[in-house]
């Protein structure tokens, strides 16, 4: 029978898949630079070519950067609907470092007067028809809070090739803003400890610019569960001491339901917190709400937990005989007792069991 057209030569060998996805991306990447080549050989802009073939409005002058690698990349400032925003483009954490589900309203006030002007254009990498953005993913988190309220969003965009570890060099020399926060540099070192198993705390410490115990620090505050983390509305105002009592919470609450439990408590006391309050002072608040949660909790385990006593000290290793109390109910407790002792204890307390209870 003669063998069937088409398909992949790699058939279904192992690694077939990833073969031909690296197959693709390097004539992507091939294309890429032809078509760029192209556009130039024919005496046109690149904006141009943006503006027809993405429906994207340049507003601005190319710019020519200088990657860490030494690479140029040209990036064409353009203007994108809410639409454009919302379907095409993203945030990578592992590039942009900024934790995209601790962006509130309330953490992004600052950024209000983006509603007259817009001073600096984000920045973002153009992969596969979609716009990852290398900087400004908070005020991309305001726009889009918006939800088409302010009509454009400026944004500086490349479609030159650029590796993961250009991106993220632009990323960490762009971001002029608010600093990250303790939460997302322990993330930051998480992806860092997955990516590269072998790497030591110390060097972990010295590439993210920390002394050791930072990144421990960072790591705990990462630890995290997300649910707790919400209870506050500008996780900004969270500190290393704030971050301790979370993670109190979380060590006596180890399973999600008694967490959870515990979160819903907090929420409903969180209702009486005034909205006109400073971030320091809502956060105030939430902190002693949780901590008078948790002085109840471990009052009441200690309650819950049971007395014992020793009957007897005995010379030989392993047996004992211990009384355990806990609230209105006790038992006794033996180890390695004769089997005959076993047998009078038995008959003494249902002896006395029957002459006491008559």
């Amino acid at each position: 029978m003669a063998k069937k057209r088409g398909g992949s030569p790699l058939g279904n060998a192992v690694g077939s898949l990833e073969a031909q996805q690296s197959a693709a991306q390097a004539n992507l990447t091939l294309l890429t630079k032809q078509l760029s080549d192209e556009i130039k050989s024919a005496g046109k802009d690149v904006s141009e070519y943006l503006q027809a073939q993405f429906e994207l409005d340049v507003v601005g002058q190319n710019v020519i950067w200088q990657l860490a690698s030494g690479e140029v990349a040209t990036f064409n400032e353009v203007e994108l609907s809410y639409e454009r925003v919302s379907e095409d483009t993203f945030v990578t954490f592992d590039i942009n470092g900024r934790d995209q589900s601790l962006l509130t309203a309330e953490s992004l006030e600052d950024l209000n007067s983006l509603e007259f002007q817009q001073f600096y254009p984000a920045v973002g990498h153009e992969v596969d028809g979609k716009i990852n953005i290398l900087d400004g993913s908070r005020r991309r988190a305001w726009f889009l809070l918006q939800q088409g309220r302010v009509k454009t969003f400026r944004i500086l965009v490349t479609q030159d090739q650029i590796s993961i570890g250009d991106a993220k060099a632009l990323a960490k020399q762009l971001q002029t803003a608010k600093e990250h926060n303790l939460r997302e540099i322990g993330k930051q070192c998480l992806v860092i400890k997955e990516a590269h198993p072998e790497m030591t705390q110390a060097e972990i410490a010295n590439q993210v610019a920390l002394s050791q115990a930072g990144v421990s620090k960072a790591i705990k505050a990462a630890s995290i569960d997300d649910g707790l983390v919400a209870l506050f509305p500008v996780v900004n105002a969270l500190s290393h001491p704030d971050y301790t009592v979370l993670d109190k919470v979380m060590k006596l609450y180890s399973d999600k339901r008694s967490l959870n439990k515990f979160i819903k408590a907090i929420e409903k006391e969180r209702v009486n917190i005034q909205a006109e309050y400073s971030t320091n002072e809502q956060k105030c608040l939430i902190i002693k709400a949780i901590k008078k949660e948790l002085a109840l909790e471990l009052e009441k385990q200690n309650s819950d937990r049971a007395e014992v006593t020793t009957l007897v000290e005995f010379t030989s290793k392993g047996m004992f005989a211990r009384k355990r109390v806990k609230g209105r109910n006790f038992s006794y407790e033996f180890g390695r007792l004769p089997k005959n002792i076993q047998e009078r204890l038995d008959k003494e307390i249902a002896k006395i069991l029957e002459y006491e209870m008559k």
